[in-house]
């Protein structure tokens, strides 16, 4: 998880750039997403003065696979007991046949393509 910053006022100006150095300013409307490369100090008196707030945001490629695969029967099952169970449905097949999971190591993928050939 890691945190962003909203705007909750009607319109925030921020700082973005070195503190010593050049600056750009931007107009953030309620709801909008501060930027990155906004001083850590100028956040804090943002959110003291309820112009911004923080929020836990879950990082995008930790939970969109997990959320939308539904491992069925393969639930609780570990990753050597599927490449297993993979390498035995492989025997005797060629070609096309061949179940081959999208990033071999990655347990959500080879659980894919597991419930994929189930449906076959």
């Amino acid at each position: 998880m890691s945190t962003q910053h909203i705007a909750t006022a009607a319109f925030v100006k921020v700082s973005i750039g070195s503190p010593s150095g050049n600056r750009v300013a931007q107009l953030i409307q309620r709801g909008g997403v501060i930027p990155g490369g906004v001083d850590e100090q100028q956040l804090e008196r943002l959110v003291d003065r309820g112009l911004i707030e923080a929020v836990a945001v879950e990082d995008a490629d930790e939970t969109e696979e997990q959320e939308d695969l539904d491992e069925g029967v393969y639930k609780g099952v570990s990753v050597k007991d599927l490449k297993a169970d993979l390498a035995k449905r492989n025997e005797g097949r060629e070609g096309d046949a061949v179940i081959t999971p999208v990033e071999p190591g990655n347990r959500p993928q080879i659980v894919a393509a597991l419930l994929a050939d189930d449906a076959e």
